[in-house]
């Protein structure tokens, strides 16, 4: 028998378990607090890119970037790093396809927290 290849799930839950120490209670409360959280970092970034204001793009997605690892969540936080390179780097070219991609990344962490909860 193999163990299952999880390497699409938006959180890789064998490290999140290390993270949190096997403690269920901290792991449910950490993900309602990223559910909470997000709309408002999401709201953060996007107006960073509409204000072309690279700086508050490099420290949004830097923040939310470090929630995401916290999380286990490599897909998601991966995204969070394009869009913080690109602040870092001042290189708003493609900016809306890696917001829309962390959008996504998000919304898939979301989809398993929720079924994560049942």
């Amino acid at each position: 028998m193999s163990i299952p290849d999880n390497s699409n799930d938006p959180v890789d839950i064998k490290e999140l378990n290390e993270i949190m120490a096997d403690d269920m209670e901290l792991i449910q409360e950490c993900f309602s607090e990223f559910i909470q959280d997000w709309p408002g970092a999401y709201v953060e970034i996007k107006s960073a890119i509409l204000e072309k204001n690279a700086q508050k793009l490099n420290e949004s997605a830097h923040k939310l970037k470090g929630t995401l690892k916290y999380l286990a969540a490599e897909p998601a936080a991966n995204a969070a790093y394009s869009l913080e390179a690109a602040g870092k780097e001042k290189d708003m070219a493609d900016i809306d396809n890696k917001l829309l991609n962390l959008k996504d990344k998000c919304q898939s962490l979301i989809d398993y927290i929720n079924n994560f909860n049942q």
